[in-house]
């Protein structure tokens, strides 16, 4: 599960850069860019919020 939300939350990141690079060749409407960043910004947010519950149980002791 944990590998599943990393990879998740590095995909975002990808989906973070990939439209703005697009954006500056031509390929891709601005509205587009934000909407697409937007939408990566919060499943990297999601992302990293579950990993840090599960990083606070562990350095609490809560193993689960």
């Amino acid at each position: 599960m944990k590998t599943l939300i990393q990879l998740i939350g590095y995909i975002s990141i990808i989906v973070l850069i990939v439209p703005s690079m697009l954006y500056l060749a031509g390929k891709m409407e601005l509205n587009q860019v934000k909407t697409t960043m937007l939408i990566a910004t919060i499943v990297w947010f999601a992302a990293n919020t579950i990993l840090a519950w599960h990083l606070e149980d562990k350095i609490m002791g809560k193993n689960k």
